[in-house]
C-alpha cells in the first residue's frame, strides 16, 4: 500500500472502456525546427507523466493547474541530438535546451487511462461515494532529472461534480489501503483516472439540417 508520498505523474493504465490495452504513443517531430526554434518550443522543463498543452504558436509545455488549458497527453520521453552532437533518449527534457532532431513522445489517445497518486490522506469515508465517483483536479508538482519522473499527483480533497481535470475511475486495483476505525486509509492512494480536459474531447463540427 502506498505508504509513501512518492508521486510519478500521470502513467499509463490501458484503455477506457473495451478498447484494446495498447499505449497510443505519438511522436511530436521537431527535427526541421532550428536549434533556436527547438529550444523556444520546449521552454520549460518536462518530465515523464506530465500532462502537456501544445498551445498555439506550437509550445509544448506541461499543463498548468486549472481547466482552461487542454491537454494534448502525457509526456512519455524524448530523443534529440545535443549541442555536441550526440544523440540522447530521455524520459525528461530540460526547457531551452540547444538541440536538433528532437521528439516529443507523449501518450495522446483521449481513451487512455493513467494511474496517478493522491496528494494526501484520503479516508475510507470518501470510498465509493467521494472521490472514487467524481472528478478531481491535477496538482502540478517539481519532477526530478535524476529519475526523469514526474511530480504531478491528484488532488485528494478536490473531488467534485462540477469539471476538472481528471475522471476518477476507481482505487488502483494494487493499491490496497487498509480502513480504521478512524475511517482513515493508506496515506497517499494511488487511483486510475482519465484526463477529462483532453483536446480531442473537445471538437467541433457542422450538424445535417436535412
Amino acid at each position: 500500500m502506498a505508504s509513501v508520498n512518492a508521486p510519478r505523474g500521470l502513467q499509463i493504465a490501458k484503455k477506457n472502456g473495451d478498447g484494446s490495452n495498447s499505449t497510443g504513443v505519438r511522436t511530436i517531430d521537431l527535427s526541421n525546427a532550428s536549434p533556436l526554434v527547438a529550444s523556444a518550443l520546449v521552454p520549460s522543463d518536462i518530465f515523464t507523466g506530465d500532462p502537456i498543452a501544445i498551445e498555439t504558436a506550437g509550445t509544448i509545455k506541461p499543463c498548468a493547474n486549472g481547466v482552461s488549458i487542454k491537454s494534448a497527453g502525457v509526456f512519455q520521453g524524448c530523443s534529440f541530438v545535443n549541442a555536441s552532437g550526440e544523440q540522447k533518449f530521455a524520459r525528461s527534457i530540460t526547457g531551452g535546451v540547444t538541440a536538433t532532431d528532437v521528439k516529443i513522445h507523449i501518450a495522446s489517445d483521449p481513451a487512455q487511462t493513467f494511474f496517478i497518486q493522491s496528494n494526501i490522506v484520503v479516508t475510507a469515508a470518501e470510498h465509493p461515494t467521494g472521490i472514487a465517483i467524481k472528478n478531481a483536479p491535477w496538482v502540478a508538482g517539481t519532477g526530478s532529472h535524476k529519475t526523469g519522473m514526474s511530480g504531478y499527483t491528484i488532488d485528494g480533497d478536490g473531488n467534485t461534480q462540477a469539471v476538472s481535470n481528471l475522471r476518477v475511475i476507481r482505487r488502483a486495483p494494487w493499491d490496497t489501503g487498509i480502513g480504521t476505525s478512524a475511517g482513515e486509509t493508506d496515506a497517499y492512494p494511488w487511483y486510475e483516472v482519465r484526463i477529462n480536459t483532453h483536446f480531442d474531447n473537445f471538437t467541433t463540427c457542422t450538424v445535417s439540417a436535412s
